[in-house]
């Protein structure tokens, strides 16, 4: 059989997968009761326009796992020896490779897409085997303009959770492993979107690239923000202070180190004091948007998470990308 033929044939297999994981997820919904309004939780991540599906125990716990950033109200006295993680413009998800198949699932552990990788039990391939007691499953950000994931931490590999060992070694580790999967940053019928590391650095090394620099993804994608970590923190669910974030433009008040002056002005409200007050007022108007769609609304519990997920796509302080610190 022709390498074109297989490719072919492999994409056909996918799309086939796809349409019967939708399918069996449907079926179940619709035995459970729940009613799923696509305009409220569908989120496009390709032309193909999956569904969503609503989150099984297993993707929720996963999900409601994940780690995120405090803001840096005060500056650790260690910062410069501290990993700093440079975030683009993108979807905050979580990445499952299980079972010969890909998933992407949103913070409440809802199903947006199906698709083929690379990564241990992410595809059919002959080196792997269906297990649904093993999986690799990564923090990521999805890029919709470059339709490509960077890769921001890791939760478990092969079915051997790495939360409990300090983000020094969890970055090196999954350096190294990236570096075996050969095609894994390229769109193929095995690997339908490219994954790539998030570019990280010690906090000292930091300083001159972003005073010299200003791009540092492709295509001219932003810079979302920086995420600190400290170098023996662990993976712990929810908020933690051991991960600090900063926007572009908040690192000369914040770190008092010079930037290139595309970062100072890359999202900068024109209103904007200090990051105390920026933070103040970015958590209440997610508050105030919240409590306007509870109350405009008269769909269940899940139906509003939901609801408030999609429309959560876009900043609230000025409606570009989504902000890593939500």
């Amino acid at each position: 059989m022709g390498t074109s033929m297989l490719k072919c044939f492999m994409e056909i297999i996918n799309k086939l997968d796809s349409i019967v994981l939708i399918k069996r997820d449907q079926q179940i919904n619709e035995r459970r009761n729940i009613k799923n309004d696509a305009d409220n939780t569908y989120m496009e991540i390709d032309e193909r326009k999956n569904e969503t599906v609503v989150p099984s125990n297993e993707a929720y716990e996963l999900a409601t796992s994940m780690m995120y950033s405090e803001w840096m109200l005060e500056i650790p006295e260690d910062i410069d020896s501290w990993i700093a993680v440079l975030c683009p413009e993108g979807k905050r998800c979580c990445v499952i490779a299980q079972d010969n198949k890909t998933k992407t699932v949103n913070k409440f552990g809802t199903t947006l897409n199906y698709y083929p990788s690379l990564f241990p039990y992410g595809c059919h391939a002959s080196y792997n085997c269906p297990s649904h007691r093993k999986r690799t499953v990564l923090d990521c950000v999805y890029s919709f303009k470059l339709k490509k994931y960077y890769i921001l931490d890791i939760i478990e590999w092969m079915g051997v959770p790495y939360s409990d060992f300090d983000a020094e070694f969890r970055f090196y580790f999954i350096q190294s492993k990236l570096s075996e999967i050969p095609g894994i940053n390229e769109k193929s019928a095995t690997n339908f979107y490219p994954f790539e590391l998030a570019p990280r650095m010690v906090t000292r090394d930091l300083y001159q690239l972003i005073l010299e620099k200003s791009q540092f993804f492709h295509d001219n994608i932003d810079l979302d923000g920086i995420n600190f970590y400290y170098p023996e923190s662990l993976y712990t669910p929810g908020e933690s202070p051991l991960v600090l974030w900063l926007k572009p433009f908040m690192i000369p008040d914040v770190l008092q180190k010079p930037v290139n002056d595309h970062l100072v002005q890359l999202h900068r409200p024109p209103d904007y004091v200090n990051i105390f007050e920026y933070s103040q007022s970015l958590k209440k108007k997610n508050r105030r948007f919240k409590k306007k769609k509870n109350f405009t609304s008269n769909c269940d519990k899940m139906e509003i998470e939901n609801l408030v997920e999609v429309e959560m796509d876009k900043d609230p302080v000025n409606d570009n990308a989504i902000c890593m610190e939500d």
